[in-house]
Parts: C-alpha cells; structure tokens; sequence
C-alpha cells in the first residue's frame, strides 16, 4: 500500500509538472526596461506673477535654481494693496510637467507688524518652461488655514 502511494504521489508530481509545462510555464524573457520619463523643464531662474487664496491678492516672485528634478530656491510676496512683504523659500520637484511644491515664509520673514507671524503653503500643478500654475493650501500662524490658492507665475 505504501509503494502504490508513492507511486500515485509521484505520478501525480509528474502529472502537475507536466500540465504546468504545457500550459506556457516556459522561461520568462526579460520584459523591456521602463520607460524614460519626459526630461523636465528648466525652472531655473526668476519667476512673476500673482496668488491668490483666503488671506487676499498679492503678487509672488521666485527665484528657482533647479537640479535635475529637485527644486529650490527664494520666495518674495505682497499682499495687494498693502506694504506687507513676505521673504521665505521654496523646495520641491518637477516630474515631467508636474510641479510639487512648499514654500515656507518663517517668523521674522514678514515686516513689522506681522514678523512673529509664519506661513506654511504647498501644492501641486503644470509647470512649462515658460509659465507656472498651482493651486495650494497651507497654514498662517498669525491668521489661520489658507485656502482656496491659486498661482499663476511667468519666467521672466
């Protein structure tokens, strides 16, 4: 009994071996390397234009340096209509025509009266060679969410 058991186990190997081989279980070929993402564009240099989101109006320049997919770089803003100027930075990436970014204005980085106050915005959007659209959000320690960005810059 135990001979014909292993006699049927083995047959029963074979037999799963064999349909496994049929069925196409042939070696793997190397599947095709993936493709190369569009080179990104070049960001690197001064940007203008204007944001607008729950605090109000103002006008933005960045000034972008740029390696491979990695961006970095200075942020100046001004609300519209007022003398409130913010200097802080940018950090973020370029993945084809798709930007991810934060810009960061620290305490001490807005004029008197708002020095002690902080911003803290990031978003996403198309980026060309030429121009910037975003959207973003964030946080303003002296007046709260900041909703609802829009950005829309040129390169000078």
């Amino acid at each position: 009994m135990k001979r014909l058991m292993g006699r049927l186990c083995a047959a029963g190997v074979l037999t799963v071996a064999a349909a496994h081989a049929a069925c196409g279980a042939a070696p793997t070929q190397p599947s095709a390397p993936p493709a190369t993402p569009a080179p990104a564009a070049n960001l690197a240099g001064e940007w203008r234009g204007i944001a607008d989101d729950s605090s109000g109006p103002g006008s933005i320049t960045l000034q972008v340096t740029q390696s491979g997919g990695n961006l970095s770089g200075t942020v100046v803003m001004t609300v519209t209509g007022t003398a409130i100027t913010g200097r802080g930075t940018l950090a973020g990436t370029l993945t084809g025509s798709t930007m991810r970014f934060m810009i960061t204005i620290p305490a001490g980085g807005f004029d008197a009266p708002y020095a002690s106050c902080n911003v803290s915005v990031s978003g996403d959007g198309r980026a060309t060679a030429t121009s910037i659209t975003a959207k973003y959000s964030g946080t303003n320690s002296c007046s709260g969410p900041v909703t609802g960005g829009d950005m829309n810059l040129s390169k000078l």
